[in-house]
């Protein structure tokens, strides 16, 4: 590859990674969806995604839940999750897959713990089993009118993070 490519398609990656994150960005809530432990079908349900914590990369995501409950299983068994954002105003859809670690041991609890989740962990008990989802995400499916190619919708816009951490392109787009 020619260093002018290299260059148009870092350029690419860049403008994809943007619109990739600005949708991110304006949406509070995603999908989660986990393997089922038990092999059946997999198991879909939104999720408050947290802010970002300091030195946090842009596609770390985090999220409070009850370490009691079946995602929490699903994730241990498992590790993997896809994550679903979806802004109707602007036809614009991102999906993230990739690792996910459960972050369960009292001193990461405490450590991130906020007053605010109190209400969701009323009880002791309920506070005692509370955990964190990390997501550390290894590829996305973008569909994102006026970013990725047209016709919008025919073709998902794959990105991969490779083992450096630097996000590639799979695949031909077409910016026309």
């Amino acid at each position: 590859m020619s260093r002018a490519e290299d260059e148009h398609d870092h350029g690419e990656v860049s403008r994809l990674l943007a619109g990739a994150a600005k949708t991110i960005a304006s949406v509070r809530y995603c999908w989660l969806t986990t393997a089922s432990k038990a092999g059946g079908s997999n198991v879909t349900r939104p999720m408050g995604r947290l802010p970002p914590e300091p030195g946090d990369d842009d596609w770390t995501i985090r999220f409070v839940t009850d370490g009691r409950s079946r995602k929490a299983s699903d994730i241990r068994h498992a590790g993997r999750v896809a994550l679903i954002f979806q802004r109707d105003a602007d036809d614009a859809f991102v999906t993230l897959t990739g690792a996910a670690a459960l972050r369960e041991r009292p001193s990461e609890v405490a450590g991130r713990w906020k007053d605010a989740y109190n209400r969701y962990f009323p009880t002791e008990s309920d506070r005692a089993a509370a955990a964190f989802i990390e997501v550390e995400a290894e590829r996305m499916e973008l569909w994102i009118r006026g970013v990725t190619p047209e016709p919008f919708g025919l073709h998902a816009t794959t990105l991969e993070r490779d083992a450096a951490g630097e996000w590639r392109l799979i695949g031909e787009v077409n910016t026309g």
